[in-house]
């Protein structure tokens, strides 16, 4: 059975030049009342609704392909029943027939091969300044997604591309008509893939703040892995690509480790070499200049800390799994270092102005810290 869509598509068609009565002479005096009607309708595409797609294709529409696909999957379908009633037909109007495939086809081609050439070129488009995922990103995954329904009618199409076919070289031989549709089809979106990924690089490194650069790659690797993981994408790709979802949860421990890296003008005062030894702590003997160490650290730790705040609360991690994940990361890794540099000097008299310099207590730091990612914070 047929979708709606796809005989609104396909079926409000009539013969171009071709007048009812050349047509009855054409299929011959067996036709029939109804033979006829069903070829009226089912011969003929609109090709007008096909160029209309086609000109959608040209101006950076890729969308449009979506209905050319669906026509080109409706005429595949019923192809065996239009060569039977075109057997008597002239040679013209079955020309014209075949003509209308490949008309299809060959937007098919130039629609898959420019989307990826505007995934690469989209690339372009401004940044956004909290580091969310890009629209570029979401735009792909739904394009590659909304592909899976396909496969079989894009295995031809795919199969013209040699750098694609060339990549199934180690998959067995053989392969049944549907497996091999999926590998087709699991090679362009690993095409796409790679130049979304090198698009997302390049891009980011105009991030003059390294760390805001590591959260934008962390949400938009992130997202690609979950749009995989959640859909038929990544079973496809894997046939091309076997790591392909351990090749993304590296880059993803990766700008993890690089984003921890931010707290290091906090960590400079935690934890240094140059701390006044434990025993003089203990003992109470403190120089001016321990006492003058000590008030440092506190006052650069305060700063940065409170710096770090303001900055992070502006970043934007918009999946909650990895949002709530980042900032356990996070508590794991400062608190620990907080908690015991505050024990180590919050009972020692090195100030008066106590209040001025022990400012934030262990609790305080945690609650900061669940308040990163959060604009409204």
């Amino acid at each position: 059975m047929f979708s709606m869509r796809e005989k609104l598509l396909c079926l409000r068609v009539r013969a171009q030049g071709v007048s009812r009565v050349a047509f009855e002479g054409a299929m011959g005096a067996g036709a029939g009342e109804e033979g006829l009607e069903d070829a009226e309708v089912e011969l003929y595409l609109n090709q007008g609704l096909a160029a209309q797609a086609r000109r959608s294709v040209s101006r950076g529409d890729y969308q449009a392909v979506l209905s050319v696909l669906a026509m080109l999957r409706h005429v595949t379908n019923i192809q065996p029943e239009y060569d039977r009633l075109l057997t008597n037909c002239q040679t013209s109007i079955r020309a014209k027939f075949a003509a209308i495939i490949n008309m299809l086809q060959e937007t098919c081609v130039k629609a898959l091969e420019g989307f990826v050439d505007s995934v690469k070129s989209d690339g372009e488009r401004a940044l956004p300044k909290d580091g969310t995922v890009h629209q570029l990103t979401s735009n792909a995954l739904i394009f590659t997604e909304q592909l899976l329904d396909f496969a079989p009618t894009l295995a031809p199409i795919l199969q013209r591309d040699t750098s694609l076919t060339n990549a199934l070289t180690n998959l067995p031989r053989n392969l049944d008509a549907t497996f091999h549709a999926k590998a087709l089809l699991g090679a362009y979106v690993k095409r796409v893939l790679v130049n979304l990924g090198l698009a997302l690089v390049s891009r980011s490194e105009t991030y003059s703040d390294t760390t805001l650069r590591a959260i934008f790659r962390l949400n938009n690797y992130n997202y690609i892995l979950k749009t995989l993981l959640n859909s038929e994408l990544l079973n496809l790709v894997s046939l091309i690509e076997p790591q392909c979802d351990k090749l993304y949860n590296d880059q993803i421990m990766e700008q993890k480790r690089l984003y921890s890296q931010s707290w290091s003008r906090v960590l400079h005062y935690l934890v240094n070499h140059d701390d006044v030894p434990l025993s003089v702590v203990q003992a109470g003997k403190l120089r001016d200049k321990d006492r003058q160490l000590i008030k440092e650290k506190f006052a650069g730790f305060n700063k940065e800390i409170e710096e770090m705040s303001r900055v992070q609360r502006s970043y934007s991690i918009p999946d909650r799994e990895l949002r709530e994940s980042l900032k356990r990361d996070n508590m794991e890794y400062i608190l620990p270092k907080h908690q015991a540099f505050h024990d180590k000097y919050v009972n020692v008299a090195f100030t008066k102005n106590t209040e001025k310099y022990i400012k934030y207590s262990p609790a305080d730091v945690s609650s900061m810290v669940d308040k990163f990612f959060d604009v409204a914070a």
